[in-house]
This record gives structure tokens, sequence and C-alpha cells, in this order.
């Protein structure tokens, strides 16, 4: 009744007789939970639908009206996604255990090395993730009847989300030590957490989500879906106190040092650290209004944070800060895949949906990306200024290129995200066109300024620089031309590739319509160099100069009376305008040697050439010419003379 399926009216029947001796306790059931049935009565499929657990056996005395259908099996209508998703968390929980948890300060302190715990080595941790892991399977053996008819996939949703609690409880208590044993700048008695705790906290939430199989229809369980949009907050919550208590310590730490850059360098540090959360936060705050086009820039953000994590596991994290200092603020990715993670729920999609953006609305879907831009490159300006103000009140001998770089470039990129967000209204092909350049300018500059930073050993907006070099632009391409209905779309423009009337052929390019006030300044070979092969080199002067004679068709049966202008031929009737007479008279009177040379085939093509540029009045023989190449013709029908119009008109 509640889950939103209109029943029929032979359903009644149907399931008193299906339900047989154990019919009491499954109808007891169904009135308690009726959303979903129990496996033991009735399993419900991914789209919400019933039907009957394999190897059920019909109720004695039944009428064999017909024969039984085949049951299509426990795990029938599980989605792919689901798979891929069980995957993803349990790949991630696992390479967590081969992950630096922790790191001890206190003892590179005494003994001047560091010692790495590894995830797999603690015990705590490895039993909790192991409860994770185990959590993956509890779907599957709901689906196949181990449970009972008294489970329903809202118990299941509740187990699975118990079972990953005890893993952020770990990331919690861990991180609330982390942040309150040291009181100096002196190594901690705790040390530093590593990212093992980004990789195994993104596969908890993964794992503790319901999937897309084990969602009612409809907006039956609103209420159940809406509790991930609070987890999704509540990690933005998390990295906000972090970084907040972090900035704190900082600056009661270094205030009794006495270093003159101290102000400085903790400027940089805090504004690195609030925007870190700040993207979180604001993300969150969208999803919350239902925002879909903000949830799946969260998951972007998710995968190219974790693909960068990936990379930076091979090196000393000098460009992507993973690991979490109790006093050493900045640009950290640490709970960015675990968000991601929470965006990316089943449950999430379900709440926004609605306002799901179309894949040709290029406008729409970029708008998160170019913000998000115009944001980056905002903090990379802002904190390269503070660098390079920072480094020339002190005395550091290392040089200002980074942050010169850094500060120049930041600058260019937040302009030209306003820019393409202002210019991408312009028309529909803009929309397209100049986010993609902007993309590969993104990259480009990106690039450069990552090599300069990695080999200066500057680090602290290695995250940063490389969020606009990789992620910002791998998502403004991709939400432009992976789906095929949006490449589609910019096909089917005007002017795109699929409407023939523009864009580049190897015949040269196209000839660009002059306005009125440049038509008469143009000459023929301007004209001719707008895109045809039968051209004369135009000297510096503008005037046209002579050209080796081209080779002129054979005249056929039709030669002698081609040597008479077609102008001077009658008109069709309704054609005999006062301007077709003017364009057929001078090469009729014969009386001018100009106009017999301009209406003659065997005329040089340089010759004709000449004669329109300097005679006016050969304009309309020129036209009727018929070895009058076609570069001449068409700058000939842009000057706006009535009378070569109605010769090029009665040519054709």
């Amino acid at each position: 009744m509640s889950c939103g399926t209109k029943a029929a009216s032979g359903d009644t029947t149907t399931a008193a007789s299906a339900a047989g001796t154990a019919g009491a306790p499954v109808q007891a059931e169904a009135q308690r939970q009726p959303e979903y049935a129990g496996v033991g009565a009735a399993h419900q499929d991914g789209h919400g639908q019933g039907h009957s657990p394999a190897g059920s056996v019909p109720e004695t005395g039944a009428a064999p009206a017909a024969a039984p259908k085949k049951s299509n099996g426990a795990f029938a209508g599980i989605p792919v996604s689901d798979y891929i998703r069980d995957g993803i968390a349990a790949l991630a929980l696992i390479l967590s255990l081969f992950m630096v948890w922790i790191v001890d300060d206190a003892s590179a302190f005494s003994y001047g090395s560091y010692e790495e715990s590894r995830a797999g080595t603690r015990i705590d941790v490895i039993l909790i993730t192991l409860v994770s892991l185990l959590s993956l399977g509890i779907s599957y053996i709901w689906r196949a009847g181990v449970f009972g008819p008294s489970v329903g996939y809202r118990k299941i949703q509740d187990l699975k989300l118990l079972a990953n609690i005890p893993y952020f409880i770990l990331v919690l208590v861990y991180v609330a030590l982390h942040l309150i044993t040291s009181k100096t700048f002196e190594p901690s008695t705790f040390g530093t957490l590593g990212p093992a705790l980004a990789f195994g906290l993104a596969g908890a939430v993964l794992a503790a989500q319901p999937r897309c199989g084990e969602i009612a229809p409809g907006d039956v369980d609103q209420p159940r879906n809406q509790r991930w949009i609070y987890v999704s907050l509540g990690i933005a919550g998390l990295a906000t106190v972090v970084a907040l208590v972090q900035i704190i310590r900082y600056w009661v730490a270094m205030g009794d040092t006495g270093f003159p850059d101290i102000t400085g360098w903790g400027l940089a540090a805090t504004l690195t650290a609030l925007a870190s959360a700040a993207v979180l936060v604001f993300i969150a705050l969208q999803l919350n209004k239902r925002s879909d086009r903000w949830r799946r820039a969260g998951v972007i953000l998710a995968f190219g944070s974790a693909f960068l994590s990936l990379i930076a596991l091979f090196e000393d994290q000098t460009l992507l800060n993973l690991s979490l200092n109790s006093i050493s603020p900045g640009f950290s990715v640490v709970f960015w895949m675990a968000f991601g993670a929470a965006v990316s729920a089943p449950s999430v999609a379900r709440l926004t949906e609605a306002s799901a953006v179309a894949p040709a609305d290029a406008r729409s879907g970029l708008q998160p990306w170019l913000l998000l831009a115009a944001g980056l490159s905002g903090v990379l300006t802002l904190t390269a200024a503070i660098g390079l103000i920072t480094k020339a009140t002190s005395d550091y001998s290392d040089g200002y290129v980074p942050q010169v770089l850094a500060l120049f470039f930041g600058l260019l990129l937040t302009a030209g995200a306003v820019v393409t967000m202002r210019l991408m209204g312009k028309d529909p092909r803009s929309a397209y066109i100049i986010p993609t350049g902007y993309a590969g300018l993104l990259f480009v500059l990106g690039l450069v300024l990552m090599i300069v930073w990695a080999v200066q050993h500057e680090g602290y907006l290695g995250a940063v620089i490389l969020l606009l070099t990789f992620v910002v632009p791998a998502a403004i391409l991709s939400v432009l031309w992976l789906p095929r209905a949006s490449r589609e779309h910019f096909t089917s423009l005007p002017g795109g590739n699929g409407s023939g009337t523009s864009g580049f052929t190897f015949a040269g390019a196209p000839a660009a319509q002059p306005t009125a006030q440049t038509r008469v300044q143009q000459t023929p070979a301007q004209a001719a160099g707008q895109g045809q092969t039968q051209q004369a080199p135009q000297a510096q002067s503008g005037r046209p100069v002579q050209m080796k004679e081209q080779p002129v068709q054979p005249v056929k049966a039709e030669s002698k009376k081609a040597e008479t202008p077609a102008a001077a031929q009658k008109p069709s009737p309704g054609a005999g305008s006062t301007a077709g007479s003017t364009a057929a008279q001078p090469a009729a009177d014969g009386g001018s040697d100009l106009m017999k040379e301009a209406a003659n085939p065997q005329t040089p093509l340089a010759r004709l050439q000449e004669l329109a540029a300097n005679h006016p009045e050969t304009r309309p023989a020129v036209a009727a010419n018929p070895s009058t190449y076609p570069a001449l013709l068409t700058w000939l029908g842009q000057l706006g003379d009535p009378a070569v119009d109605q010769a090029l008109r009665l040519r054709s």
C-alpha cells in the first residue's frame, strides 16, 4: 500500500493463495513493514516488484490453471552500478590496510627518524576494517533468504549502517587524540595521521549506504534518503572543525617563536585551510537544496582527489596534502574522498533527480565547475601574493619565481573563468567552444606552474594547483563532450559540423562577408585571397599585379555564342529591368576596346582582374565573361552594383 505501486483487482486472491501454510506470519510482517516484503515471502527486485523466491511450492489443492513461471532468482534486478559500488568500497578498504595510518613524530624527535605505523599492523584498525568489509555481503545474504521473512529491506539498510559506524568512531577518536595531544611546535606524542584514514573512511561510507536495488520506489523512503545528505553535511562539518582547530593551534604554537615571517605564512596557511573546508560546505549546502549539478560536482571531485591521492602515494606527498598534522593547516584533501562517497549515494541521487540538468544544457552543467575554477584561482592569487610579500620582507634567497608565476597565472585564470561565464550566453556554440578553450588554458598554465613549484620544493599550494591542472579541466571537458546527447546537440547547432554552412575546408578558408562600408574598399586581389586558389599575388600597395596566364578551358560548340557576353543576350521574360539593360548595353555596342577585351573569353585572367579593378565601367562585362574565375566573381558580387548583379544572375 505505501510503496506507491497500484495493486490490481486480483492481487488479493493471488497473494492469499501463494502464502500457503506460512500465510499468517507473512501477512503479519507485511502489515508491520509493507513497503518491501521479506525475502522469505515475496522477494523484492531492484524496481520494488515482489516475486516468490526460488523453490517455493504452491498451496496444496490450488487449481493448476497454468504452468508456474520460472523465478527470476534471489539476485534479479540488481543494477550493475551496485556491484561496481561494492567493488570500489572493498578496494578502498583493502588498499587502506597497506597505507600509513599514523607517523610517530615523537620517535623522530628522540631518535632523529620517523616510524610509520601502517593500518595493517594495528589490531584495532584491522578488526574494524574487516567489519566494514563483511558488511558488503549483508545485502546478498538477505536476498538469498538467510534472514527469513521477518527482515525487510529497511532492516538491511539499518544493519549496513550500524556495521560501519565503528569505522566512523575510529576516525573520530584518532582525529580528536591527534588534535589535542601536542601543545607546541615540537613533535606530538600521537604523531601525524596518514593517507590510510582518507581511503578507509571513503570505503566505509560507500559500504554503509543503501544500493539502488535497495531503495523503495517513489517518495516512501524520503526521510531515510535525507539522512545521507546529513552525512555529507557532517563530513563537511568535520573538515571545517579540523581546519579551525589547526588554525588556532598554529597561531598559539607560533605566537612566541619570534619569527619575522610568522604573519605572512600564517595568513597563507589560514586562507588555504579555510578554502579546503569551504568547498565541501558549499557543495553540501547546495545538496540540501536538492541541486543535482552540484551533487555531480562533488562526485567528480571525489574521483579526482582519489586519482591524485593514488599518484601522491608514490612520492613524498609534497604537492598533495594527504596527511593530517595537528598544527599544520593547509589545503588538505583528507576528507574529500569520504565526502564524495556520501554525495554519490543513490539515496541522494533519488532526492536530486528532479533538478537534473539536460546533457545539452552546457551552461547549467558547467556553472559549478566555472565557479569552482574562479574560487580556486582566487585562492591561488591571494596566497601567492601573501607568499611574495612575505619573501620580500624576509631574508630568503631562494627567489620569487614560483610566487610571481602563481600570482600572474592566478589572475589570468580568475579573469578567464569570469569571462567564460559571461561569453557562454552569447550563442549556443559559444557555450561549447569557449569553455573548451578555457579548459585547455587551465591545463597548460597549471602544468607549467606545477613543474616550477615541484622544482623549487614549494608545497603549500600543491593541492590547489593539482586540482586546477587536472580535475577541473577534465570535469569541464567531460560535461561538454562525454554525453552523446551533448555532442549531438553541438553538431545540430547553426554553424556546427553537421550544418554544412561553415567550417574549415581544404580548399581554403571561407570567404568573409564584408559590410557595406568595406565592400568598395576591397580589391579583386583581396577577394581572391579569401579562399580561392586562382588568385594573383597582391602588392604592398593593395593594387593587383600581373600573374602568370592561367590556361583557359577549351571552347566547345557554343564558343561563338560565348564570345558575345551573356549580358548581351536577350533576358528572359520578366527580367528586363533597367539595370539589366545597363549591364548588356556596353558589351553590345563594341565601341570600346576595353569592353571588347572584358567580354572576350580569351583575355588572360590577370587582365580581367586588372580591368575590374581599374575600370569600373567594364565590371558588368567581366561578370558576364565565361572565363572569369570564381574569386573575381565573388568579389564582383560583393560590390553591390545593380548592373553587375544582373549580369551575374543572367550568367547563372
